[in-house]
C-alpha cells in the first residue's frame, strides 16, 4: 500500500511539474520575447536538479527517478535555450534602433 501511495505521488508530482513548463515554453515561442525572465535563476533550477540527479544515481539509483530527473533536466535546459535566444535577439533589436 505505502509503495503504491508513493508511486501515485511520484506520477502526479511528475505531471503536474512538466505542465507547470509548458506555458513558460508556450509564451516564449509565441512572443519570441525574453526580457522579463531571469536566466540567473534557470541556472540556479538547473544546479540544484544536477545536485538531485547526482544525489539519486549515488544514493538510489531506480531507473524511474532518473528518468524524471533527467526528463526535467532537458525542460529546463529548453527553457534555459529559448531565454538565451529571445534575450539576444531582443538586445540586437534594440541596438539597431
Amino acid at each position: 500500500m505505502k509503495f503504491t501511495i508513493a508511486m501515485f505521488l511520484l506520477s502526479l508530482y511528475t505531471v503536474l511539474e512538466f505542465m507547470a513548463y509548458m506555458p513558460q515554453i508556450i509564451k516564449l515561442l509565441k512572443t519570441k520575447h525574453a526580457d522579463d525572465l531571469s536566466l540567473s535563476s534557470w541556472f540556479v533550477w538547473i544546479t540544484a536538479d544536477l545536485c538531485y540527479l547526482s544525489y539519486v544515481l549515488l544514493e538510489s539509483p531506480e531507473l524511474g527517478v532518473i528518468f524524471i530527473c533527467t526528463l526535467d533536466l532537458v525542460f529546463l535546459f529548453i527553457v534555459l535555450w529559448l531565454t538565451m535566444r529571445y534575450q539576444k535577439r531582443t538586445k540586437r533589436n534594440r541596438k539597431r534602433r
